[in-house]
C-alpha cells in the first residue's frame, strides 16, 4: 500500500512540474521531450466531396507548383494552358476512407483539403480567392492560424526574405505616396495606365500606377507580368528576356475599372537595376478581352525610385 501511495505522489509531482506552465491555447500539449503545437500554428483544411463520374474544378490565386494526395482514391490534373486550375475527381468508386490533398502555389500559398466520396457533390466549382473573408471569420472563431490566403507566407529571394503581411503593409504605404513621375504609360481603346511613382523598401520595388477607363465597358485585370528585355531589337531577331516575379498586385481584391472611372494599383517586384541595353516592360492583361496594356521603364527612371 505504501508503494502505491508513493507512486501516486511521484506522478502528481511530475504533473505539477510539467503541467503548471502549459498554455491553454495549446492544441497538443508537450511531454518532457516533445515541443508544443499551439493552435495559432495550425492551418485549417477545406472540406471537399469527390465523385467518380464527375469532375470538380478548383481555381487557385496563382500557378499550381505541387500537388499531393493522401491516397490513390484522388486523381488530379492541371490544364497545360490554365495552370491555376486543378481538375480533381475520385480515382475509384465509393471509397469509404477519409483522405486528404495538399496544393502548393507559385505565390507561396498552401492549401489543404479533407476529402470524402459523394456520387453527387453539392459543389463542382470552387474559386479559392473568393473565400478570403470566410477564412478570416472561421479561423478567428476557432482560434487557429489564418487560412492560406491571409496567412503571412514567407518567401525567399536573392536579397533575403519577405512576407505577405510586409508586402501588403508597404504596398499600402506606396499607394498613398504623392505622384512624381509623368508621361510614362500606355493607352489602348480608351483604357490607359500611367506610372505615378516607384518606391522601395526591403529590397522590393513598388510601382504606383493608375488605370483610367474612358470607355463604357468595364475593364477587368486578369494578370500582370514584368519582363527585363533587350532595349533595341529588330523584328525576327532573337532576343533575351527574363520575367520578374510579381510579388503583389495591391489592393488584391480590386481588379475592375468601372466605365469612366480610375483605379490605383501598386505592383510589387524584386529590387533590380538594369544593365546597358536593357529595359523593364510592364504588361497588364484584360480578362476575356484584348485591351492589353504595355509600358517600358529605363534604368534612369528606375534609379529615381524613392524610399517609402
Amino acid at each position: 500500500m505504501k508503494k502505491i501511495v508513493s507512486v501516486i505522489l511521484i506522478l502528481l509531482g511530475f504533473n505539477q512540474i510539467y503541467g503548471q506552465n502549459i498554455d491553454s491555447s495549446l492544441y497538443i500539449k508537450p511531454n518532457k521531450y516533445l515541443l508544443p503545437i499551439a493552435k495559432k500554428a495550425i492551418r485549417g483544411s477545406y472540406p471537399l466531396e469527390l465523385s467518380f463520374y464527375k469532375t470538380t474544378h478548383i481555381i487557385f490565386p496563382s500557378k499550381i507548383r505541387d500537388f499531393d494526395a493522401g491516397s490513390e482514391s484522388v486523381i488530379a490534373t492541371v490544364p497545360p494552358t490554365i495552370t491555376n486550375v486543378l481538375r480533381v475527381k475520385a480515382g475509384k468508386k465509393d471509397f469509404n476512407e477519409e483522405t486528404n490533398m495538399t496544393i502548393l502555389t507559385e505565390d507561396g500559398g498552401y492549401f489543404s483539403f479533407v476529402i470524402h466520396y459523394n456520387e453527387n457533390p453539392d459543389v463542382y466549382n470552387i474559386n479559392i480567392a473568393n473565400n478570403l473573408r470566410m477564412d478570416e471569420l472561421s479561423t478567428d472563431s476557432l482560434g487557429i492560424g489564418r487560412g492560406a490566403l491571409s496567412t503571412s507566407n514567407i518567401y525567399e529571394i536573392n536579397q533575403g526574405e519577405y512576407s505577405d503581411e510586409e508586402l501588403r503593409r508597404f504596398a499600402g504605404k506606396a499607394l498613398k505616396q504623392r505622384k512624381y513621375i509623368r508621361h510614362i504609360g500606355a493607352k489602348k481603346a480608351d483604357i490607359s495606365v500611367f506610372l505615378k511613382g516607384i518606391y522601395f523598401e526591403q529590397k522590393i520595388f513598388y510601382l504606383q500606377t493608375t488605370l483610367e477607363n474612358s470607355s463604357s465597358i468595364p475593364y477587368e485585370i486578369d494578370f500582370v507580368k514584368v519582363f527585363i528585355r533587350d532595349k533595341n531589337v529588330l523584328k525576327r531577331t532573337a532576343f533575351q528576356e527574363d520575367e520578374l516575379k510579381v510579388l503583389i498586385n495591391y489592393p488584391e481584391g480590386f481588379k475592375t475599372v468601372k466605365p469612366n472611372s480610375e483605379l490605383k494599383k501598386v505592383i510589387g517586384i524584386p529590387f533590380i537595376t538594369l544593365t546597358d541595353g536593357k529595359i523593364m516592360e510592364v504588361e497588364i492583361y484584360e480578362k476575356d478581352g484584348g485591351r492589353h496594356l504595355k509600358f517600358q521603364l529605363d534604368n534612369e527612371t528606375i534609379t529615381q525610385s524613392k524610399s517609402i
